[in-house]
């Protein structure tokens, strides 16, 4: 029975990770490792794609032979990574089935290899899934040749352990401190073994160690991820439990029914170091890259916690040592359907992970060449729009684009103004700027679609009404010195009202701001724009003509009381012409995405030179729901899918 319920986990997890193989898009991080194989020699490869870069060189040595024999396709590249999250649960489930029961090396294999945490990292051609493997190789190999003194495992020993080191320094980490948590279990007789294991381990990694030591001197993540923050280790407990509460009841019912049966019985069967040999190599990774990452450097993320967060899960079951067949099957089969459940309806990992930004943005720009007067722009990663041509065998040449992610914003505006388009695709990921969006959209006003993706979004803009419908924007408010639309505006009516004399017919009227630095500024609480979440607050300004020289600028900030918590202005310069200034402020990565806090919106003349403005408006964009979707709740469905 044991065995069967095994192998059905087994298969359940293999067909949630092999699900639509072949259209399971490229992550980022994929795409980049794939960027950094296109050398021909090994030589080349270790000096330009695995020295550059901050992990060791294992999984990229390994792709760079794979894709070699295979191919780059999505399904040749994820297929072995695959293979290796679901042998990963096999060794786990045979190292806490040995120490346990088999009945609470079930359970817990049953919760482990059906969340989203390792189906997803599980489909990631990245060092996630290997290391999960080496890592579980490496404690059942310690397991057998310490537990049934099997000799040919101290082979094992010394083989995942290298493994280990070469994978992810996380792994070399935890390599290092399952070896010093054997050490002590190990009889007399056999710490020999280990050590000879542990120095056979170090000498086959001594080749890296040079560049390792270079590697540590990188900044990596440090320079885009920040420490974590104080409610960090209660979002990643409830990320690992799909932020679903059905799950959490299920777990933490199992669990506690089975301690209860412990402690009835006086604590029997529970005094061997399985407890705490999980505890230490559970937390002392989560302790280390925390400590490490507030007091040195960024480095801790959910993914390289992968290897070690199964063994905070075993000691949850350990409780169950005998269970009727038929009940260790009813169980399994709840904790398994109810992560599935999770995975599928509560997290939607299957529409969320499938649906790729960048091929989005791509298959856009093929298809604005198909349309006469219509703009293709993207915000990506330089590499990405060179990567997708090649991928596909298109002729770059044959579709025109420009990435704006390395340009100005006076240059999108600049470009926006000349194109002499009707019409515009874009295409942007996180890290797009979201004033380069906001001027296109000042050129290009009526939404004709709109697609959001996890950190991405498209859209098709139109310079002429279209008659669809589509409007993103929640709210608007307006100021002109003959109309306001909406409530938090003031005017100084020091200000005076001018009009062009030279406009032939009847002229609107404008604010001349000449000597003043300050006096049209629209106020309101955040709440009471109804904007949250991640919707993006955005202003324009219209100025008919400014000196050049007098620093004219739109302003956007937050307040709380009298401490401003976010700060923004136009960085486009206004000039004897007629000009939009614009700026846009993401709700997405404030506190409480600005709730509690009070917008502000002004023109500054700080220069005091001649200045002209004809209105200024506010606008709130309707946000979307799945930009940090795969990592954090959904707690709206997606407006645009």
């Amino acid at each position: 029975m044991h065995r069967w319920l095994l192998a059905g986990l087994l298969l359940l997890c293999a067909a949630l990770r092999l699900w639509q193989l072949p259209h399971i898009p490229y992550t980022h991080d994929e795409i980049s490792a794939l960027l950094r194989l296109r050398f021909d020699s090994f030589g080349e490869l270790i000096a330009k794609g695995v020295a550059v870069d901050a992990h060791p060189a294992g999984v990229q040595v390994f792709e760079w032979f794979w894709t070699g024999l295979f191919g780059t396709g999505e399904a040749a590249v994820k297929l072995p990574f695959i293979l290796f999250s679901v042998a990963a649960l096999f060794f786990l489930y045979r190292f806490a089935a040995s120490w346990t029961s088999p009945a609470a090396a079930l359970l817990s294999i049953a919760f482990i290899g059906t969340i989203q945490y390792t189906v997803m990292y599980g489909q990631i051609a990245r060092p996630y899934a290997a290391g999960f493997f080496t890592s579980a190789l490496l404690v059942d190999q310690l397991t057998r040749a310490i537990g049934a003194n099997r000799k040919r495992a101290w082979a094992g020993v010394a083989i995942a352990a290298a493994a280990c080191a070469y994978t992810h320094h996380f792994t070399l980490l935890f390599a290092a401190l399952a070896w010093l948590c054997f050490l002590p279990i190990a009889r007399k007789e056999q710490r020999k073994f280990l050590l000879i294991a542990g120095a056979a381990a170090c000498v086959l990694y001594a080749p890296h160690i040079p560049l390792t030591l270079r590697q540590y001197g990188y900044k990596g993540v440090g320079q885009w991820l920040l420490p974590p923050g104080p409610n960090w280790l209660q979002d990643y407990a409830a990320w690992i439990f799909e932020f679903s509460i059905p799950l959490a009841v299920v777990v933490a019912g199992i669990a506690l029914a089975g301690w209860l049966r412990v402690f009835r019985t006086g604590g029997g069967g529970m005094d061997n170091p399985f407890i705490p040999l999980c505890m230490l190599l559970g937390l002392v990774p989560l302790a280390a890259g925390y400590g490490y990452s507030v007091w040195r450097a960024p480095v801790l993320q959910y993914s390289v916690l992968i290897f070690s967060f199964p063994f905070l899960v075993f000691p949850l079951f350990t409780g169950w040592r005998q269970m009727k067949p038929a009940v260790l099957a009813a169980l399994v089969l709840v904790v398994a359907g109810t992560a599935v459940e999770g995975l599928i309806v509560v997290r939607k990992h299957y529409s969320i992970f499938y649906r790729s930004k960048y091929e989005a943005a791509m298959h856009g720009v093929i298809g604005a060449a198909k349309h006469p007067g219509r703009l293709a722009l993207l915000d990506l990663p330089s590499e990405i729009p060179g990567f997708y041509f090649r991928h596909w065998g298109a002729d770059s040449t044959a579709f025109p684009c420009v990435n704006l992610r390395n340009h100005t914003t006076t240059y999108t505006d600049s470009l926006a103004r000349a194109a002499h388009a009707t019409s515009v695709f874009y295409g942007g990921s996180a890290g797009a700027a979201p004033a380069k969006l906001a001027r296109v959209r000042a050129a290009f006003p009526f939404l004709a679609a709109r697609h959001d993706f996890e950190e991405g979004q498209t859209f098709l803009l139109s310079a002429r009404p279209n008659g669809n419908g589509l409007n993103d924007r929640s709210h608007r408010s307006t100021i002109a010195p003959e109309a306001v639309l909406g409530e938090g505006w003031q005017a100084d009516v020091q200000i005076p009202v001018v009009q062009d004399s030279g406009v032939r017919y009847m002229a609107p009227k404008e604010w001349n701001m000449t000597g003043h630095e300050f006096g049209i500024v629209f106020e309101r609480s955040v709440y009471d724009l109804d904007a949250g979440g991640n919707d993006v607050l955005e202003a324009a300004m219209d100025v008919a003509a400014a000196a050049p020289e007098g620093g004219l600028k739109l302003v956007m900030e937050l307040k709380e009381g009298d401490r401003r918590i976010a700060y923004g202005s136009s960085d486009v310069e206004a000039g004897p012409g007629r000009t939009v200034l614009v700026v846009a402020m993401p709700l997405s990565d404030l506190p409480q995405h600005g709730q509690g806090a009070r917008l502000r919106v002004y023109a500054w003349n700080p220069g005091l030179k001649e200045a002209r403005i004809s209105s200024i408006t506010v606008d709130v964009q309707a946000g979307n729901p799945w930009l940090y979707g795969l990592f954090q709740p959904l707690e709206s469905p997606l407006q645009y899918p």
